[in-house]
């Protein structure tokens, strides 16, 4: 007898627990959700049909589980490999919105690349668009936060996230432990070749390169994609080089860098700390940013391979 009210005690607290994970799981429509571009969306229901305007809100989806609810993504979209399959409308800069408008979204999401111009038709045409503009690490976390919520799938979002701050944390501890003892390195990202090119202040990477241990030297000048020549370079002598495949047209390699024109005099190439990287991991405020992140810090602080290995 008292194993049978043992059994079924067990069995009402297991069923207690589903729904009340379920109910944690559930969203409640209608639901409005403000975005980055001054726009309040509004959702009467759950969307099933998905338009992805960037390559980092095809890849946030992706990581929600959400692939078969995605009915469109631009040209870009290459990660993960199932995104190269879904039906294109067009590409980042120049999106087609008669494309856009006969898939029937429930919902487009975009960022701050897209064309204010097309976010605005989408409006007017009274579909569901939000746009996020995240500027650094823990503005992704936040508008990973808000997806989730707006798609129905708030609960798991949280838990990627938290995942996601639980990595960033670690990072920066052993970034901070780094600094007690040692000066920032002065960092040039190379985004473009010629004419060469960095990321500037206030831009997605220069706040990654701050984060990872690093003095980023585009920040010193202005706008945020500044151009520098020779001299310049030279003159700031970065300590780290960092470029990536993007940089020359797909044929950027380290060696090759290396070889470059007075590139010898550069701090960075006589102490061999030219470093590749994929720009997509630090240039796309996705879940794998945190990857990039590692990538960075590793580059910048070499002997910390191990410990970030482990995270």
């Amino acid at each position: 007898m008292k194993k049978r009210i043992s059994m079924i005690v067990f069995l009402l607290v297991g069923l207690l627990t589903i729904f009340s994970f379920q109910g944690v799981m559930a969203a409640e429509y209608p639901m409005e959700v403000a975005d980055d571009l001054g726009n309040k969306v509004v959702l009467e229901e759950k969307p099933e049909r998905i338009i992805s305007m960037a390559p980092s809100m095809t890849e946030l989806l992706y990581s929600l589980g959400l692939g078969d609810r995605i009915v469109g993504v631009t040209t870009f979209a290459d990660y993960p490999e199932e995104a190269k399959n879904k039906e294109k409308i067009g590409s980042v800069s120049d999106p087609n919105v008669e494309k856009i408008i006969s898939l029937k979204p429930d919902l487009v999401l975009t960022t701050s690349i897209t064309k204010k111009e097309y976010y605005d038709r989408l409006n007017e045409l009274d579909i569901n668009i939000a746009g996020f503009q995240p500027t650094n690490i823990e503005e992704t976390i936040a508008v990973m936060n808000k997806v989730g919520k707006l798609v129905g799938e708030e609960y798991l979002a949280k838990e990627t996230t938290k995942k996601m701050t639980k990595q960033l944390n670690e990072i920066e501890d052993l970034v901070s432990e780094k600094l007690e003892n040692n000066e920032r390195p002065g960092v040039f990202y190379e985004i473009w070749h010629d004419p060469l090119m960095t990321a500037g202040d206030n831009t997605f990477i220069d706040d990654l390169i701050e984060t990872a241990g690093g003095s980023n030297i585009g920040a010193q000048a202005q706008g945020l994609w500044p151009q520098f020549n020779l001299e310049k370079l030279i003159a700031e002598n970065p300590d780290v080089y960092i470029s990536s495949h993007h940089s020359d047209a797909h044929t950027f390699t380290v060696e090759g860098l290396k070889a470059r024109d007075n590139y010898d005099v550069l701090n960075a190439v006589k102490n061999d700390r030219v470093y590749f990287v994929e720009q997509n991991l630090i240039t796309r405020p996705s879940p794998r940013i945190i990857i990039g992140l590692k990538e960075l810090t590793e580059s910048i602080w070499p002997d910390l391979k191990d410990e970030l290995a482990g995270i």
